[in-house]
């Protein structure tokens, strides 16, 4: 028996190509294509426990904001990917909801399969609206 895989840029290893792994995937393709960020900014299945010690909890992609000068807990973009039909809205802004009491970033993309939804902090409310794409990187 075979089982299908997915070469991560990322990772730099093949990983099994599970629904929830092509979504990671095409959203990494993305980011490298599209947002234009830089390889060596993007962590994928990032332990928050480097953040947070109590949790074990990882995020499916995080693009740090090091040029910036910002701390490791106020990324430019964290991104949460569910393969279609596992999950809805509600239960993956749960789960984003979590992430944000340790995370701070300037963005979070929402990926349920091939539906994505862009936001944006507003740094004067400090709360998170929507935006129709991410801006390029830089």
């Amino acid at each position: 028996m075979t089982h299908e895989t997915l070469f991560d840029p990322i990772r730099k290893k093949e990983v099994p190509a599970t629904p929830e792994e092509h979504v990671r995937q095409a959203t990494v393709r993305y980011l490298l294509d599209v947002v234009k960020v830089p390889e060596h900014l993007i962590a994928v299945e990032f332990p928050l426990s480097s953040i947070d010690v109590k949790t074990a909890d990882r995020v499916d992609i995080l693009v740090h904001n090091f040029r910036a000068g910002a701390p490791l807990n106020k990324p430019w973009l964290l991104v949460e990917c569910k393969a279609p039909g596992e999950y809805t809205w509600p239960v993956l802004q749960q789960q984003l909801n979590k992430y944000l009491q340790i995370l701070t970033p300037n963005y979070v993309m929402l990926a349920l399969g091939d539906c994505v939804r862009y936001f944006e902090l507003d740094s004067v409310t400090h709360r998170f609206k929507k935006i129709e794409c991410l801006p390029v990187f830089g």
